[in-house]
């Protein structure tokens, strides 16, 4: 089941941003917006309220995506951005730009001609014949241009949307773009565009408490006041303000019967298990694919290791030196799948706490237990002695491995320190799951 919101959430003020460019396209003055943030946290969502306005105003509207699968498929989303228009409307007519057909071709197939290049001689001349038309198609009511998720896009792509934002100021066009906050040629344009005041650019931030419950309420039609408690804690603690992956945890609770309506009533039911939804671990697979292999393998390690990690002990797993280990961290960093830990220098954290269990959760399961061994055994045998923490993260190891005596010894041990150190409740409950481990071992 899919819990969707039939409302956006939280955004008030870039949809208010959003009317107002609008409005400002109407009167011939050109806009041009860009929507940076996270995958999930509500760009696509925006990008569809945009173009509904952009139709109830009568504007013409052409929309376009990057490729995430990794091709290089130069000026794709303008192509497709062109394709989504005329392909209902037809290809203009208009005198006016057809010494622009050639230049265009490269994008509009019909304006190909026998014996002539059908590309730009340069991407400067696309990007103003680009400009041409859409002042064209934007020359009653104003016309808008709709490009999401660039960071996945060509360099080419890139320059075109450079010069195009660079001069639509007296058009009636309005630039809408999204991409995610990955170092890249998309966004150095951006950061660039905001600084020389060509654009306007808008961070998506995650949703606050307050949000999470309205934005759960709105999925389930019913008050925020009728979200249970338990369900709320949930979703706010692992979706972390996003509001896809809140969604996706929803959508979740009410498949296993976790969360059901009851005598006009919602209602909490603990069920045994916890598992990931496979959504978010499709998500997480295709991501990793797309990363350097070095760095695919830090963050699988990472993963194994929990949602937060110690450098010192990610580098006794992974047998990397001090330059390379600090280079994939940057990287993934880079990426927005971890942070450095703010309270404590030699720790990171993944940025959300479903993405290490999704990490893991994309392997096969005796990938995932050689992968457990082998981080249980390089932290045992680095010859570094073993805290309760440390003794801890081994059994946990140990488990996933299914090691269960040697997890058991490791709690125990854990145990005995706790309790000769004076934490008696701790002790106990490190016993307590030494216990049946070493029973059934």
């Amino acid at each position: 089941m899919r819990a969707t919101s039939p409302v956006i959430v939280g955004r008030d003020e870039e949809i208010g941003l959003l009317s107002s460019a609008l409005d400002a396209v109407r009167r011939r003055s050109g806009r041009a917006l860009f929507l940076v943030g996270e995958a999930g946290i509500g760009k696509s969502r925006l990008v569809g309220e945009c173009a509904y306005r952009a139709y109830g105003l009568g504007m013409p509207v052409l929309r376009g995506r990057a490729t995430s699968t990794g091709l290089v498929v130069p000026f794709r989303p303008l192509a497709e951005a062109l394709a989504s228009r005329f392909r209902a409307a037809g290809t203009p007519t208009d005198p006016e730009l057809a010494p622009y057909h050639p230049a265009l071709a490269r994008l509009v197939p019909e304006w190909r001609r026998a014996g002539s290049p059908g590309y730009p001689e340069t991407v400067v001349e696309l990007a103003e014949a680009l400009l041409r038309l859409l002042s064209v198609l934007g020359r009653e009511a104003g016309c808008a241009i709709l490009l999401e998720d660039l960071h996945d896009c060509d360099t080419e792509t890139v320059a075109v949307v450079e010069y195009v934002i660079d001069n639509l100021a007296d058009l009636p066009i309005l630039f809408l773009g999204t991409l995610r906050p990955e170092p890249g040629a998309a966004l150095d344009l951006v950061r660039s565009a905001e600084r020389r005041q060509a654009a306007t650019v808008r961070d998506l931030s995650p949703l606050d408490d307050a949000q999470v419950r309205a934005l759960t309420g709105a999925c389930l039609e019913a008050g925020p006041q009728e979200i249970p408690e338990a369900v709320h804690q949930r979703l706010a603690g692992r979706a972390a303000g996003n509001p896809y992956l809140l969604e996706v945890l929803l959508a979740d609770l009410l498949d296993t019967g976790r969360l059901r309506r009851t005598d006009g009533a919602w209602e909490a039911v603990e069920q045994p298990g916890d598992s990931i939804p496979s959504d978010i671990v499709r998500s997480w697979a295709r991501r990793l694919e797309r990363l350097d292999e070095p760095v695919r393998d830090l963050l699988l390690a990472s993963a194994t290791l929990g949602s937060q990690f110690s450098v010192t002990v990610l580098q006794t797993v992974t047998g990397f030196e001090d330059r390379a280990l600090f280079t994939h961290l940057r990287s993934a960093v880079e990426a927005g799948v971890i942070a450095p830990d703010g309270a404590a220098p030699d720790r990171y954290t993944f940025r959300h706490s479903l993405t290490a269990e999704a990490l893991i959760s994309s392997l096969a399961p005796a990938e995932r237990a050689s992968l457990a061994r082998r981080a249980a055994a390089a932290i045992e045998q680095s010859g570094e002695p073993l805290d309760e923490d440390g003794r801890q993260l081994v059994a946990s190891l140990q488990l996933a491995a299914g090691d269960r005596a040697g997890a058991a010894r490791q709690f125990a041990e854990a145990g005995r320190r706790m309790l000769a150190s004076g934490a008696h409740g701790s002790a106990v409950v490190l016993l307590e799951r030494a216990h049946p481990l070493a029973a059934e071992a």
